[in-house]
């Protein structure tokens, strides 16, 4: 039996980091958020455009609220939405291209992204989708229709209130530079990063000149250190160079690259109980208050398709009992488990950043 006096000191332990995550999500300030990017937070602008790039069939979306998939390229939600509750806005980011947003989904931020697009717009675009450069037309659409709610002044209070994410440029990559040998006879590895930069600096200048002022822009992940790690060195770079021209504005880098690459080398810290933190976990299991059973226990492959590469998931793809225990859901994208714990790693290294001088 555990004593009683740790075991309370314990219980005030655990409210303690739950007590301090919601007063983190209740004092935001921020009126909406905006969502740009590719598969990684795109929740469903793919349903509603001619693409075959799709995850509007089972079995994603399986632990989705629901249980319904929603075009999501995981087994449930997504960073855009764990960043959008954590700071107090909505349970959920709907995707623009919803004929179904209601006024209040409007007034409080949706989703621009596309599964399969990248900052290049010849990446993918076989396949029909929304390529980053041309989402911030969407958002100026956007902002008509917000206008039409609450009104000019109404909707650039709004706007400039906002919190912008964005992801993108492992598509680029992927399925471009090193899928083409046109690309790569066009650019060198280092010329190829320039040019995506330059992508990148037109897509702030777009959105700020829209109204958006705060705004965190992802680097890659883990693609290999010789392309991630330089990539995103340049990014921030550039963005503190950017932060300086345009007044106002506050440009964050949004850092995936640590969390996925700490998953990857310590799956054993992202279990269910983790957010408890590795030293009060061992002393639970410890005195019997959790088991061990906690972490990722595969890390190089995805719970669709059983641990094999399977890019796109299907009804008739073997699935795992357990999609907690794998970062991935499929070869590529990472599963509803590992988007939480980015997302908490955003909350508590890269937000805090907005309030800094």
């Amino acid at each position: 039996m555990v004593p009683t006096l740790l075991f309370f000191t314990l219980l005030v332990q655990v409210c303690t980091v739950i007590t301090r995550t919601c007063n983190g999500a209740t004092l935001s300030k921020l009126s909406a958020i905006f969502i740009f990017g590719d598969s990684l937070l795109d929740t469903g602008n793919n349903n509603f455009i001619p693409t075959v790039m799709r995850a509007n069939h089972l079995p994603y979306g399986q632990n989705f609220p629901g249980h319904v998939p929603t075009g999501r390229f995981s087994n449930g939600k997504l960073i855009s939405d764990f960043m959008a509750s954590s700071l107090g806005i909505k349970d959920t980011v709907p995707p623009f291209l919803d004929p179904r947003l209601s006024s209040n989904d409007i007034k409080t931020g949706v989703c621009f992204a596309s599964s399969g697009a990248g900052f290049d717009y010849t990446t993918n675009a076989q396949f029909g989708i929304i390529p980053i450069s041309r989402q911030p037309q969407y958002f100026r659409r956007y902002v008509e229709k917000l206008k039409g709610i609450v009104g000019v002044e109404e909707a650039s209070r709004i706007i400039n209130a906002s919190l912008v994410l964005a992801t993108g440029g492992g598509n680029d990559y992927i399925a471009n530079y090193y899928a083409s040998p046109t690309k790569r006879f066009q650019y060198t590895l280092t010329q190829y990063q320039d040019f995506l930069q330059q992508r990148i600096e037109d897509f702030v200048k777009a959105l700020y000149n829209l109204g958006c002022r705060n705004m965190m822009i992802a680097g890659l992940p883990p693609l290999g250190d010789y392309v991630a790690v330089p990539y995103n060195q340049k990014l921030v770079a550039r963005l503190q160079q950017l932060q300086e021209s345009l007044p106002g504005s506050k440009l964050v880098h949004a850092d995936i690259y640590t969390p996925w690459m700490d998953m990857i080398k310590n799956p054993w810290k992202y279990g269910k109980t983790s957010v408890l933190g590795r030293n009060l976990i061992i002393k639970m299991i410890t005195f019997g208050v959790l088991n061990s059973e906690s972490g990722f226990t595969v890390t190089n492959g995805g719970c669709c398709g059983l641990g094999f590469p399977s890019l796109v998931c299907s009804v008739l793809t073997p699935l795992c009992p357990d999609p907690s225990k794998f970062m991935f859901w499929d070869s590529v994208h990472p599963s509803e488990s590992a988007y939480r714990y980015m997302s908490k790693y955003l909350e508590e290294h890269v937000i805090p950043q907005f309030s800094q001088a």
